[in-house]
């Protein structure tokens, strides 16, 4: 024991000593060579921080129930494992998936529930399986096969929309309490994505504050939830809560313009839109491009969304980690960052809002 005690003792200061070797010396020693100079090590320091890791988004098989699984069990669980398991009866589909919703809370209500059975016992029950086709194998050829689905599942309901400033007011004062009931743990009581369950989750909750929404992507995703996030389905309370919780949603950003800066081009940020993001965001903004098919979450609809100026700066320096959106600010100028905020935003159209 002594002697191996020993012996780590030696491997740790040989350690240490190799390190400081490498990084030019001890925080008293002179740097004596060239390349330890700040702006070198600056450099080496900096080459290694932008790092950047390949993304592979694995394409499920194709069968009904296929998005209800999506949206509500990626978050958690891997989907190549989901393909190794060995083939099960309905019946245990059935109990696994139960189990994983009332022990585990997993973000499905009774409708998704059926669904996901229906799918998992057609890929992997006692019948045939679908081919599964994952992007990692793909080739240079381009050959991947275009698997879109409805981004929805279910067409929502329209939700109430209220005619006067007096019945919009009970509205919003209702969707505070369902918010809050409902809402805030994940999304924070201001709405800013700082619940007390977002440092467990990934990606992180919307800053409801930091973009405007319209009516249609509220009720979406109330309705359906997020495909691949930990936002889950809602229709398990009364319509009129729904609406009520899209009002106070609403309330948290202004109709107003917030940005801060004025693009110096729209036609440089069209540019720069088409050659970086359409693949992911397509050409209309609308989040379908030719790649939006294999990602979970799916790419923002930019048609539905207007995130804030300063929100899509954030966004292209930090990317968003848990989801498909890189870091840029390798890649763009700030003045071209400017550009493309100031395009993307432009893609929004403006539909009726859920107040007066």
């Amino acid at each position: 024991m002594k002697l191996f005690i020993r012996n780590l003792c030696s491997t740790l200061a040989l350690l240490c000593i190799a390190s400081l070797q490498a990084g030019g010396g001890g925080p008293d020693t002179p740097s004596s060579n060239a390349t330890n100079s700040p702006s070198a090590a600056a450099q080496t320091a900096t080459a290694v921080r932008h790092l950047t890791l390949p993304r592979f988004e694995p394409n499920m098989p194709v069968a009904p129930g296929r998005d209800e699984f999506m949206r509500a069990c990626l978050t958690c669980h891997s989907a190549r494992y989901v393909t190794m398991q060995p083939p099960f009866s309905r019946r245990q589909w059935e109990e696994t998936v139960r189990k994983m919703v009332t022990a585990y809370g997993a973000p499905a209500d009774e409708f998704q529930v059926g669904k996901i059975i229906d799918y998992l016992y057609a890929i992997d029950g006692n019948g045939s399986k679908p081919q599964t086709h994952d992007s990692s194998d793909d080739d240079d050829s381009g050959a991947t096969a275009n698997l879109a689905l409805p981004e929805a599942t279910e067409s929502a309901p329209v939700f109430e929309v209220a005619t006067n400033v007096q019945d919009y007011d009970s509205i919003v004062r209702r969707g505070a309490v369902v918010f809050m009931e409902n809402c805030a743990g994940c999304h924070g009581h201001d709405g800013r994505g700082n619940g007390v369950a977002s440092q467990a989750l990934l990606p992180k909750p919307t800053d409801l504050t930091a973009a405007r929404f319209s009516d249609e992507f509220l009720q979406q995703t109330l309705w359906n939830g997020v495909r691949g996030a930990p936002m889950p389905s809602w229709r398990k309370l009364p319509l009129r809560d729904l609406g009520a919780a899209a009002a106070y949603v609403q309330s948290f950003h202004s109709t107003t313009n917030s940005s801060t800066v004025v693009p110096e081009s729209l036609a440089r940020g069209k540019a720069l839109y088409e050659k970086d993001c359409l693949a992911c965001h397509g050409s209309t903004g609308d989040g379908k491009g030719s790649a939006a098919a294999t990602l979970t979450p799916p790419p923002s609809n930019f048609k539905t969304i207007q995130p804030d100026f300063d929100y899509i700066l954030k966004v292209l320096r930090d990317g968003i980690p848990g989801t498909a959106m890189p870091v840029w600010k390798d890649q763009i100028s700030e003045s071209d960052s400017a550009a493309l905020a100031g395009y993307v935003r432009s893609l929004y159209e403006v539909d009726k809002r859920l107040n007066p």
